[in-house]
């Protein structure tokens, strides 16, 4: 069954989707494009465009994004695709349609450790090759209460948001 989408939030969207013209930049900037063949900003794009709206919904691709920025940085027109990738994933959450497993983890390793990864020994070790100032703490307890505090919890835990 289609998710119905609001078309009020469909115009917001498609007002800045349109802007991209498939130029690519995004593309090259992108650190999970680079290593997920399955993540590509323009096609997200285009799919938003021509309206395949529960493609995009219903996609890995919208939770596959880093939310690094470095897209909307790049980007020569100004899309903001970054920002268009968090407003679908809330969009997504609303009509009840659950991040997959992989991002749920991540997620979860965030609320723990205030962190997507742990830091080891070997990046530890790595970081002083490269002559990086060590890792200041996290302030993970205020991460767990604000994630407590939202509907965030019920996302990463499997139910709806």
């Amino acid at each position: 069954m289609p998710l119905e989408v609001s078309s009020e939030a469909k115009e917001a969207i498609n007002a800045k989707a349109q802007l991209c013209f498939g130029c690519g930049v995004c593309m090259g900037g992108c650190p999970v494009a680079r290593v997920n063949d399955g993540f590509h900003p323009r096609r997200l794009m285009r799919e938003l465009i021509i309206g395949d709206w529960d493609a995009v919904l219903e996609g890995e691709a919208i939770w596959l994004c880093a939310q690094c920025h470095i897209c909307s940085e790049v980007c020569p027109q100004g899309v903001g695709m970054s920002d268009i990738i968090v407003d679908i994933r809330n969009i997504a959450t609303s009509l009840g349609v659950s991040p997959p497993e992989s991002y749920r983890e991540n997620m979860r390793m965030v609320e723990e450790t205030g962190r997507i990864a742990l830091i080891t020994s070997p990046s530890i070790l790595v970081r002083h090759r490269l002559s990086l100032d060590a890792l200041e703490p996290v302030a993970a307890e205020e991460i767990r209460a604000l994630v407590r505090g939202t509907k965030f919890k019920d996302l990463i835990d499997g139910g709806e948001a």
